[in-house]
């Protein structure tokens, strides 16, 4: 990391030529937007990497921050750590682009090859704002898709990108991702089928219907395609529609086409009904160290089951399964395993499990 603007720099007044009149040129390929900042107080700092191995491609990646905002020093590593972990993890694409800006700005905003981000107290925060705008360089600017029409095709990726690549970025935080949005918006009246046009969002419901119910929709395929074959189809589907402009309907169709996966069943759910999510421990039996037990989908949409069960020893065991075990429009979900261990209590669900009550994911034994 090399640093441009120091805060020296700035007391010593020598940063730009000493002329009457300065002129910026600003140059750019292939973008759909464009964007600066100016400031005269701010420091800058520079990065670079390498994002495709097979040609060398470097994109520079830079940080332009107010000095008094301290929360800022770390956010050139989280971006540089985004931009590689996209190159190289999610979407595994190398970066399309020469540079990326993080600008300490008043708002939270993407542009191409440049955020304006404003500072966070706790580094969690940071990181998951950090990538959730520079992933916006994908959606959508590198695939063209409508953000004022169906803003989900874009948001939908961003937010997904604020929990899966978090741990990525720095695996020491514990991800904790905030689902009150999903779990208390699902069914009220503004809550609307995900397709609905942007504008005609409204009120509590909207962030989720835009950004987090899409997202968790993308991530739930994912465990149903599985990591492999759902990165495979993502990629196929960005380099089929970069520079163009697809529809969600193109989306679906090349998620199904590439997977050789008839998901519409899933598409149909999360995209065009109005569900709610809602599982529950209904059944659990304990006999001859044979544990059985049903997962009961009383709600209306498909969720992963994952299932912890605790051991009197301090042990566990995972019992899970992707949200394909509702494709046929079955309404419960069997377990059974063996154990000759006391069972302590079994829960329901994981940080990225949406449920619109909790009450029912817990079972204690007697």
């Amino acid at each position: 990391m090399l640093n441009i603007i120091t805060d020296a720099d700035l007391k010593a007044g020598h940063i730009t030529k000493d002329n009457q009149q300065n002129t910026w040129h600003f140059k750019a390929d292939n973008v759909t937007d464009f964007a600066f900042g100016i400031s005269n107080h701010y420091v800058w700092q520079s990065s670079s990497l390498v994002v495709d191995v097979e040609n060398q491609r470097r994109t520079r990646v830079d940080a332009v921050y107010n000095p008094h905002d301290t929360t800022y020093r770390p956010v050139i590593d989280y971006a540089r750590k985004t931009v590689q972990a996209i190159s190289y993890q999610f979407p595994k694409i190398p970066y399309p682009y020469s540079h990326e800006t993080i600008f300490d700005g008043p708002d939270e905003m993407e542009f191409p090859m440049m955020v304006d981000n404003n500072p966070f107290e706790r580094k969690k925060d940071a990181i998951q704002l950090t990538a959730h705008e520079i992933f916006h360089t994908i959606f959508p600017f590198y695939v063209g898709t409508n953000e004022t029409k169906y803003s989900f095709m874009d948001e939908g990726w961003a937010t997904m990108a604020e929990f899966y690549l978090h741990p990525m970025i720095d695996p020491s935080i514990p991800v904790d991702y905030d689902m009150t949005d999903i779990n208390t918006s699902s069914g009220i009246e503004q809550d609307v089928p995900v397709m609905t046009l942007t504008p005609q969002l409204a009120g509590g419901a909207r962030f989720m219907d835009k950004d987090q119910k899409p997202a968790l929709a993308y991530f739930y395929v994912k465990e149903m395609l599985g990591d492999e074959l759902f990165l495979k189809a993502l990629r196929v589907y960005i380099n089929s529609w970069k520079g163009k402009h697809p529809t969600p309907y193109d989306f679906f169709n090349c998620i199904n086409t590439t997977s050789g996966k008839n998901l519409d069943w899933f598409w149909q759910n999360w995209f065009f009904e109005k569900g709610v999510p809602d599982l529950a421990i209904s059944k659990v039996i304990l006999k001859n160290k044979i544990c059985s037990l049903v997962v009961s989908n009383v709600g209306t949409e498909a969720v992963p089951v994952h299932l912890t069960v605790y051991f009197a020893d301090g042990s566990k065991q995972y019992l899970n399964s992707s949200a394909a075990c509702w494709m046929n429009g079955a309404k419960t979900k069997a377990f059974s395993f063996s154990t000759s261990k006391r069972l302590k209590e079994i829960t329901l669900g994981t940080a990225y499990d949406a449920d619109i009550n909790k009450q029912n994911n817990y079972w204690k034994a007697p």
